[in-house]
């Protein structure tokens, strides 16, 4: 397949590799970097006096100028990492509401089965262990649960806590054996709340100001690591999940749209035998080639990779789903076909905003996006992604039309229930619970005729949206339901509105309200779990226990690890004078955990 602009065909090699071979290390460390885009950061053109630890990384490795998220969501990025697959082939579509399936392998799972000890520090919530990226590690250090959620936001802990809880595990361990560490920092994502230090480097910026403190802690942890040998026997690989639009197409954050605002990303690969030491690489790259860069660099067997064939690989019919399923990356260490194309897509829109669905795929000359108003941008004469070509440019569309088609087409994994294993199941089942364990729902492809608005015609909606989580996150409850009410007149088919106004109105104890905006939002699909319990609550409070009863099981159905979920109906069976059920309710909860 060609070019989606036909500009160039040759062989991008990666600079000055030279005709050797790279050699295998004996350990991986894995450095993701939550809301980063990569041209804030000094090694990419951003101020350099804030983020000068990663541009003396950046000279000790393979900067990667062109580098792509698969989504603008943490959890589908990560999920990628982790399995080197797209996210219509892993299953998980959004934040909140799906489960990497058990099936998939992923880098830790194989890395464990190799010997390897395994780890993994998350910062944020978003990445609970509930949504299965914990498989393989034989440690998944998080923050702890809050008693309520609040706001869209996730609860977080700060760079510093998790890179010490990682340094901890790094200095007690057994330093003759190799291990694979992932640790993740959440700290620019929103609210920007750096340290003032942080905030006087970045210029005054608030979200420049967080990326400086991540890169001052991230360089007491690099030192730390280059101190005990970690880094000389380590690859180490520091790559952004998605960016943030500050602003570009109407967005202030993340999420709705796939330009290169949220899905350029910044990428080194340090090899501590210094392959690659010092250069940028023009190469199109996705955060999938973390996955087989990683496994090659140990030394393990991955399963044959659809980037290996270029931009027009098919699938072919020697091609598994499950366990062994051909992965989407490419070994970063080695030369990537000029004509290589990556995926994207957002389906928050779909899922949280009524919107239509978003996908598309991007090469060194053009990006497409499907949704029901299709996109083409010139990437080299264009490539703040300002001019849509699509309409004049017909035969361009089609080939990009195929070309995505193909991504499409490619074997995925069997869906699961949302935090519900065989034995969770079980244990529901043991419990009198119906654990149907609903997959999380069907999604149209993204080239299917679709009557909803495209995310682009409706950037408008965002800015109140955020302006409501923030009255949220500041318990402006009457403040947040201004906002948010009109959204949800104007819109009937905005879930996420309808939750928040929901919330809003609980606080304010207005359950009937709360009950009608909770209802009409289960009408929508995408169910989830804090929606039902939101509504138990506000039944509980109208008085209407066994409608309460009834939505506090379902949230647990829907996700058995919920803590919330399980306090709430152990509590109306104490309420009800169940005291053996909810104390036997607790005790399950516990021992899962």
């Amino acid at each position: 397949m060609p070019a989606l602009l036909r500009t160039s065909c040759a062989l991008l090699a990666l600079a000055a590799c030279g005709p050797s071979t790279p050699e295998r290390v004996d350990s991986v460390i894995l450095i993701t970097l939550d809301t980063t885009r990569a041209d804030a950061l000094g090694c990419y053109g951003g101020q350099e006096r804030a983020t000068p630890n990663l541009t003396a990384l950046a000279s000790e490795s393979r900067l990667f100028e062109r580098a792509r998220s698969v989504a603008p969501l943490t959890a589908p990025a990560h999920a990628s990492m982790l399995t080197g697959l797209i996210p219509p082939r892993h299953g998980v579509r959004d934040n909140g509401i799906a489960r990497l399936p058990s099936d998939a392998r992923t880098l830790a799972e194989r890395a464990r089965d190799a010997g390897l000890d395994t780890a993994a520090f998350v910062s944020a919530l978003v990445l609970d262990r509930r949504f299965g990226l914990d498989q393989g590690f034989d440690v998944y250090d998080q923050p702890e649960p809050p008693k309520a959620q609040l706001s869209s936001h996730y609860v977080e802990r700060d760079a510093r806590a998790t890179l010490a809880a990682a340094t901890r595990w790094l200095a007690e361990r057994d330093d003759e054996r190799r291990f694979f560490v992932w640790i993740h920092l959440f700290d620019a994502h929103v609210p920007y709340r750096p340290p003032d230090e942080c905030l006087a480097l970045a210029g005054g910026d608030p979200y420049r100001g967080e990326l400086a403190y991540v890169d001052r802690e991230l360089g007491a942890f690099l030192a730390g690591a280059r101190e005990r040998g970690e880094l000389d026997r380590s690859l180490l690989i520091v790559v952004g999940d998605h960016g943030e639009s500050l602003g570009e197409h109407g967005e202030a954050t993340h999420s709705a749209f796939c330009y290169d605002a949220t899905l350029a990303v910044p990428l080194l690969v340090r090899d501590p035998h210094g392959f690659g030491a010092g250069e940028r690489s023009r190469a199109i790259v996705s955060v999938v080639d973390v996955f087989p860069t990683a496994l090659a660099a140990l030394g393990l067997a991955a399963p044959e990779g659809f980037g290996a064939l270029g931009a027009s690989g098919a699938p072919r019919a020697s091609d598994t789903t499950g366990s062994e399923a051909t992965h989407d990356g490419l070994d970063l260490r080695g030369s990537v076909p000029a004509d290589r194309g990556v995926y994207c897509e957002s389906y928050s829109g779909y899922l949280n905003y009524g919107w239509s669905p978003l996908a598309g795929v991007a090469d060194a000359d053009a990006k497409f996006l499907a949704s029901s108003e299709p996109e083409l941008y010139d990437l080299v004469r264009d490539p703040h992604e300002r001019t849509n070509h699509a309409a004049e440019r017909a035969q361009q569309v089609d080939a990009a039309k195929q070309r995505l088609a193909e991504f499409l087409a490619r074997p995925a994994l069997a869906p699961e229930p949302f935090g519900a294993s065989a034995e969770l199941i079980a244990e529901l089942r043991e419990l009198g619970y119906a654990a149907s364990g609903d997959a999380a729902p069907t999604l149209p492809s993204p080239l299917a005729p679709s009557d909803r608005p495209s995310p682009r015609s409706r950037a408008a909606e965002l800015e109140p949206l955020l302006l409501a989580n923030d009255a949220l996150d500041g318990r402006r409850w009457e403040d947040a339901r201004h906002r948010l009410e009109p959204i949800v007149a104007a819109n009937p088919k905005h879930a996420l509105a309808h939750d928040l106004a929901a919330l809003a109105a609980l606080q304010l104890s207005d359950f009937t309200r709360a009950k009608e905006l909770l209802t009409a939002r289960l009408a929508l699909g995408a169910e989830r779990a804090d929606t039902r319990i939101n509504l138990a609550i506000a039944c509980e409070n109208l008085g209407e226990l066994p409608r309460a009863e009834r939505e506090w099981r379902r949230a647990l159905e829907l996700d058995p690890l919920n803590s919330q979920a399980v306090d709430g109906l152990a509590a109306l069976c104490e309420r009800t004078g169940r005291n053996a059920e909810a104390a036997e309710l607790r005790a399950s909860l516990q021992s899962r955990r």
